[in-house]
């Protein structure tokens, strides 16, 4: 059975344990979603792996899906297909704990976890992050966000005998939010206008883009440019229909400018009752997965449309009054080009959402887009200017430059840190006063500039100890740009102490997950053992197959060891 050594005592037993032949701590975790343990049988069959890997920390992950919790909550439902009865993570501590295992709450604090809202953002819409974009995220910027967030994890740490609260998605996504609370605050706060009325309606508008975008029009009009004068927004008439392009990833970052210029194309091209449908291609699902077209989705049934999938074969089929809408679809193959095309020429509308670059050698794409070729990828702040050739990107008189927008989203990511770090110092405040040596954990971004770029200041949370490690979330398939990343931390904590590498055991096969080739697992395991690790979390236990069980209960962990906790914090 494995032995959890206490903290106080870990560094002190350390020296007499080895020489006894124990083995040294090392934080062997994985990190395991709560749909796995809907029922006892489905936990036994989970616990049971993880003892014959010889693996002793499990976190399970107790929150996400839209609000849905796997454990008895009064703030959030129980989740769905859970029996009644039965308590997940009250049934995990017990088995687990049985074996010596630890058990950490893993909540999923950022990202929303569905696509439509439920269980928390019905009874609070407000606590959504308001960008415009197909994405829901909940707002750390709002006080009460934060407050039910910390409540929720002190209650699980209350209730149930859990060895840690980790954290997960604690940052941001969206890059903006344009609700009254957030604009006003910071407005306050730094000195600039809130972004409302005009400023936010209409253009100039100012954007996180990234995207690959068409360049060389020739028969489209542009009716936006970005600040360089790169097409943003461009419509081309073709035969009898008309084509829309967002010249990036606008189901990402769509400024609320931009979601009116949407909205008013698409009130006209529906004005006689067509449907609206989204579709990709299966070699652009299988290189790029499904994510764009499930975010452009959202994003449009939050504008109030009812989108829904067809194949591409369909298209063909589709009625003049129809609109298609091809989002972030670059891999299109002739035949398809020439069915969309077809569809436009008899009066079809198309709504293209970051172009299809890597098809814009066909004749067909360059006509149905009305641009020649492909441009060079964006991954910058930027502003959106209208042309002042279509009301449906209508032109204000107030005037915003490039560098106001870059000085004032560089004072955004100062707002928006404070509200993550805020909560997490929040929880670390309470989790200790309630159970001092309970450890609250967070799974970070991998490099420093990543974090940075998505509010996470985990480097500070380390410094100012409101946060016991972090895992880094090292997904790399490259064991030298592992060792580059691991030597990036050791500038933060030199002696990895507080810092456990976080590692991915699935890959991508044609668009299927499966689990990761095992001598790269082998050759990452040991890249972390040779910079001075205390151990690893491993992403996650879908893919922990019975031959990689082998191999870790055999080669990684031929015998049982007590878990790597970090020497006691002073305060």
């Amino acid at each position: 059975m494995r032995v959890c050594i206490a903290p106080f005592l870990a560094t002190l037993l350390l020296p007499v344990c080895l020489s006894l032949g124990v083995q040294r701590p090392e934080l062997r975790g994985v990190w395991v979603h709560g749909t796995q343990l809907k029922t006892p049988a489905e936990a036994d069959a989970v616990v049971a792996k993880i003892d014959r890997a010889h693996l002793n920390a499990a976190f399970v992950l107790v929150w996400y899906w839209g609000g849905q919790a796997y454990f008895q909550s009064v703030l959030c439902p129980m989740g769905d297909g859970v029996p009644p009865g039965h308590d997940p993570l009250a049934y995990m501590v017990q088995q687990c704990h049985q074996r010596g295992i630890q058990v950490h709450a893993w909540f999923v604090n950022g990202s929303y976890g569905a696509p439509e809202v439920r269980n928390v953002l019905d009874q609070h819409p407000d606590w959504a992050v308001q960008d415009g974009s197909g994405t829901l995220w909940y707002d750390f910027s709002k006080p009460e966000v934060r407050r039910f967030e910390s409540d929720l994890m002190i209650e699980c740490l209350r209730k149930y005998d859990v060895d840690g609260i980790h954290f997960d998605y604690i940052r941001y996504g969206p890059h903006q939010c344009y609700c009254d609370y957030c604009q006003q605050t910071f407005a306050r706060r730094y000195g600039f206008a809130p972004l409302a009325q005009e400023y936010r309606t209409a253009f100039p508008a100012g954007v996180s883009v990234t995207g690959n975008p068409l360049a060389k029009p020739t028969t489209a009009l542009v009716l936006a440019e970005f600040y360089d004068g790169t097409p943003a927004i461009a419509l081309n008439k073709l035969g009898k229909g008309t084509v829309l392009l967002l010249n990036w990833h606008a189901e990402n970052e769509m400024p609320p400018a931009v979601a009116e210029t949407v909205k008013l194309t698409l009130g006209i091209w529906t004005t006689g009752g067509g449907p609206i449908h989204l579709t990709t291609t299966p070699a652009n699902r299988a290189e790029y997965g499904n994510g764009a077209l499930e975010t452009m989705r959202v994003c449009l049934t939050r504008m109030g449309y009812q989108p829904t999938s067809i194949p591409p074969e369909n298209i063909a089929r589709m009625t003049s009054d129809s609109v298609l809408v091809l989002p972030a679809v670059y891999l299109i193959p002739a035949v398809t080009a020439n069915h969309v095309e077809q569809f436009v020429r008899r009066g079809g509308r198309l709504l293209i959402v970051d172009g299809p670059i890597k098809s814009m050698q066909l004749p067909a794409m360059q006509r149905v887009t009305g641009f020649a070729a492909a441009g060079r990828y964006l991954n910058r702040d930027d502003v959106i200017k209208s042309t002042g050739r279509s009301p449906l990107v209508p032109k204000s008189k107030h005037v915003m430059n490039l560098w106001d927008w870059k000085r004032r989203m560089s004072k955004w990511a100062e707002f928006r840190k404070l509200g993550v770090t805020e909560l997490v110092r929040d929880v670390y405040r309470r989790a200790k006063g309630l159970k001092p040596n309970v450890q609250v954990t967070a799974a970070v971004m991998n490099t420093l500039e990543s974090a940075d770029a998505a509010y996470q200041q985990w480097p500070l949370w380390l410094r100012e100890k409101t946060i016991d490690y972090v895992v880094p979330m090292a997904y790399t398939d490259d064991p030298a740009e592992l060792s580059r990343q691991i030597a990036q931390w050791k500038k933060v904590d030199a002696s990895l102490q507080r810092i456990i590498p976080g590692l991915s055991i699935y890959q991508d096969d044609a668009g299927k997950a499966v689990t990761r080739d095992l001598a790269l697992i082998r050759r990452q395991r040991t890249v972390c053992q040779q910079q001075g690790a205390h151990g690893n979390l491993y992403f996650s236990m879908q893919y922990l197959s019975d031959p990689l069980v082998n191999v870790l209960g055999t080669e990684f962990y031929p015998a049982e060891a007590p878990v790597y906790i970090p020497p006691r914090q002073s305060p």
